[in-house]
């Protein structure tokens, strides 16, 4: 297993916020088929956890004082969290809950998170779990909106309707908002009149693995002047 790691942008500043780390395999199938293969075999937990210690490993090579965030289900986090890692203190930390962790099993999510002195993400809202109550009941600090629901927002008086509705949730608890999907200058546009805080999506930058970063930062510095503070 190796890591790709993906700008996170801060709107309100036009600056790189951090990073999430995403799970790579070498024999190039979809991080998703592998942990929905290690779910279907009851080997997920040990997955996950493969992939959180790997995390906190490579993020050795980073940029002290970035935000770097992981996705993780539930019992994950717990697990992590009673494991005690030593977690790079050059760096902000992130969990981002599955949004397929159900309700029963993320009860102390933020509570572990805490402990582990993390930001906690509530992630891909409005999809599986992620849901306006969720966001109310475990009061995340930043709330991450679906891919899908944002890129339809336009065409479909369904999908506003739902975003409005998570937007409204996470500013009712002050949390800030990040979107992800940004793929267009339009989509662009649209994250900063939905006020958004924070964004990420391929219009940035896909996932890069470590040794590719500093060029990549630079290329997108040049391309939407986004300030990379450290590269």
């Amino acid at each position: 297993m190796k890591f790709a790691f993906q700008p996170l942008i801060n709107l309100r500043a036009d600056a790189l916020l951090g990073f999430e780390a995403l799970a790579r395999f070498s024999d190039g199938r979809r991080p998703d088929e592998h942990f929905a293969q290690a779910r279907a075999e009851g080997n997920l937990l040990a997955l996950e956890l493969r992939a959180l210690e790997g995390i906190v490993h490579a993020a050795e090579g980073l940029p002290d004082g970035l935000l770097l965030t992981m996705n993780a289900s539930g019992p994950a986090i717990k697990a992590f969290a009673r494991t005690a890692p030593e977690l790079d203190p050059r760096l902000d930390w992130g969990l981002e809950l599955h949004e397929l962790s159900a309700p029963e099993l993320c009860d102390a999510v933020r509570v572990d998170a805490d402990e582990l002195g993390c930001l906690l993400l509530v992630d891909d809202a409005g999809i599986g779990y992620a849901t306006r109550e969720r966001i109310l009941r475990l009061k995340p600090h930043i709330v991450k909106l679906d891919r899908s629901l944002f890129v339809h927002y336009l065409a479909s008086a369904e999908a506003r309707e739902h975003v409005d509705i998570l937007l409204a949730a996470a500013r009712e608890i002050n949390a800030k908002t990040l979107v992800e999907g940004v793929e267009t200058a339009e989509h662009l546009e649209l994250a900063r009149r939905l006020d958004f805080d924070y964004a990420q999506g391929f219009y940035f930058s896909p996932g890069i693995e470590l040794a590719g970063l500093p060029a990549a930062m630079h290329e997108l510095h040049g391309r939407l002047g986004i300030d990379i503070p450290r590269f």
